[in-house]
């Protein structure tokens, strides 16, 4: 356990139990005997995000480090906290609260009984679990709780006045179901295929619905499972009113039952479908889902079940992250009834409304939240874009799976450059910084020499946000963090092409369209390209021969010819150069 200096832990903890944890330390600082800080340990994580208040991760970290350095079993923990916040409600002798208990094998650890922990927390019992779940084990269930936030936020307007039956089939200790307001606890439901999740989210209905005597409905099985299931099953009979949930995210499960509707085998679009399959007439499933599902292309089969059954009422936009966990997070509503042409989008305390069908602009149905405004220019570069680049070829860059061996820093009589993604800018590359001897049998991976000894190509960074294309006649060779394309369009030069792509008009397009942070050749194939005359193509060759041979004033000439062959105004360049540059020029 480590403590700050200057930090007392006495206000946590009785005398007998403050001399027990003495014994763990050293000196007057409180370190560890053994000089380890748990709380640093890469293995486990702190889940700050969850707590309600930020002044009582102290209180829980000292206590989870504890536990630690005690090595106690885990359900033997979480039982004597929940023994201990049971007994701080005056409950704890109830008949349906010793019901629970009595389910729970795991003995009574007397210090944890004697832990003061802060009273303006939710869920002190999922706090607790959380921190002492190791770091890959919380990555394989995809067990990250839902801080109360946004549990409020997803279920502050759902209405019970006509006694309506609430569900989360993903409920770990059950922050959603503790997270509504006035509503009576017979009529919400949970589960889960954690068992100690499905313990604490018992003993959580109980702390929450204190004033209730009644037999929490929580259950252990696994949803996607339908052989848990029995003919009068409580749960598999019920039409719920609302499923609201936070699914496992990353899990690859396969359900012959729904193979026909979810192709990608991402557990949690199964959740969705069969949620979506279990509510009742007008009722609603809102789920908490990784903001990739709004634009990658796998999720594609979930967005199109969305678009084609049901109203797809409210996408809710957030700017956090779990802890331990890089992905930030949408809430996606969508509810049994008739379709409006409308989707509100909600991002902060700004709530705006976007046209359902600007979600067919793209063979994904991406979710691109897009603006009147951005469907317009869309639509006018759509209507002159009869080209594409599905004939062109492309190639990877070389994998040589020994960099560090194979890549020298100096060009030796039998090494030639080699470019890598950080040497590409928009139309030239820059020097060399690697050399490599071209044997094609020593390489990891490695596309036909025809690409790369190409008279003319084009390549571009794949990992990037923005379309970055340089023009290469050298014949050169390029490492896998660059992508290959010899352009093949009817009517249009390859430096045409290239124009076009590192176009501010092509950069807002991909943007709005897709919103990748990778540039993938199966949307740039989905590009519109217009049929160039042959005046309009010699025109950008000769622009961008200009700044290939260092005028880079001709950059600004090829922004403003590309604009004008789409017939861009200049309110829809100002339009464009706020939504790229974040201002308007």
């Amino acid at each position: 356990m480590y403590v700050r200096a200057g930090y007392n832990n006495d206000s946590y903890i009785s005398e007998a139990t403050r001399r027990n944890w003495n014994k763990l330390h050293s000196d007057e600082n409180m370190k560890l005997v053994s000089g380890a800080n748990k709380r640093l340990s890469s293995k486990c994580i702190l889940p700050v995000e969850y707590f309600v208040n930020p002044n009582n991760i102290r209180n829980i970290q000292l206590f989870v480090d504890y536990v630690r350095q005690e090595n106690w079993d885990t359900i033997d923990v979480l039982y004597s906290v929940a023994i201990n916040l049971l007994r701080k409600k005056s409950i704890i002798e109830k008949k349906h609260v010793q019901k629970v208990l009595s389910t729970i094998n795991a003995i009574v650890i007397d210090d944890v009984l004697d832990y003061h922990f802060p009273e303006n927390e939710l869920d002190i019992l999922g706090l607790v679990y959380q921190s002492l779940l190791l770091e890959g084990e919380k990555n394989k269930k995809g067990s990250y709780y839902t801080p109360n936030s946004i549990t409020t936020e997803m279920t502050k307007d759902l209405d019970f006045s006509k006694d309506q039956f609430f569900y989360d089939p993903c409920c770990g200790s059950g922050a959603f179901l503790i997270s509504l307001k006035n509503v009576n606890p017979n009529n919400l439901y949970g589960s889960d295929n954690d068992p100690i999740a499905v313990i604490l989210a018992k003993v959580n209905m109980l702390l929450k619905y204190d004033t209730y005597e009644f037999d929490p409905h929580i259950y252990l099985l696994d949803y996607l499972n339908d052989s848990i299931f029995s003919a009068d099953d409580e749960i598999h009979n019920i039409r719920f009113s609302y499923i609201v949930s936070n699914p496992p995210w990353g899990a690859m499960v396969d359900s012959a039952e729904l193979s026909s509707i979810i192709s990608s085998k991402e557990s949690f679009s199964y959740f969705f479908v069969k949620a979506y399959d279990q509510i009742c007439d007008n009722g609603t499933v809102r789920f908490l889902l990784p903001e990739s599902v709004l634009n990658v292309k796998c999720h594609k089969d979930l967005r199109r079940f969305m678009l084609q059954n049901g109203c797809l009422k409210k996408i809710s936009l957030y700017s956090g992250s779990f802890t331990g966990v890089m992905t930030k997070y949408v809430d996606i509503c969508l509810e049994k009834r008739e379709r409006e042409n409308n989707v509100i989008v909600k991002e902060g305390n700004t709530t705006r409304y976007v046209r359902i069908d600007s979600f067919y602009e793209t063979e994904g149905y991406v979710f691109n939240l897009l603006g009147d405004e951005d469907i317009d220019i869309i639509n006018k570069v759509k209507s002159k874009g009869v080209c594409s680049l599905r004939g062109s070829s492309w190639a990877l860059g070389i994998v040589t799976g020994d960099n560090k061996n194979k890549l020298k820093k100096q060009n030796d009589h039998d090494t030639e450059p080699i470019f890598t993604g950080k040497e590409i800018e928009q139309y030239r590359l820059k020097r060399p910084q690697n050399y490599i001897k071209y044997i094609r049998n020593e390489f990891q991976q490695v596309a036909k020499d025809e690409y790369y000894r190409a008279s003319e190509k084009l390549v571009y960074k794949f990992i990037s946000k923005k379309l970055i294309f340089a023009y290469d006649d050298s014949r050169s060779l390029f490492l896998n963090s660059a992508n290959i394309l010899i352009p093949n369009v009817k009517g249009m030069s390859i430096k045409s092409v290239l124009a076009l792509l590192n176009s501010d008009l092509y950069q807002f397009l991909y943007m709005s369209m897709y919103g990748e942070i990778k540039v993938l050749r199966g949307n740039l194939e989905e590009l519109p390209f217009p049929l160039l005359t042959q005046n309009q193509d010699r025109a950008l060759v000769s622009m961008v021969t200009a700044v290939l041979e260092g005028d880079d004033e001709s950059k600004l000439l090829i922004q403003r010819y590309v604009y004008d062959i789409f017939g861009i105004t200049n309110k829809q360049v100002e339009y464009i150069n706020s939504k790229i540059y974040g201002k308007v020029n």
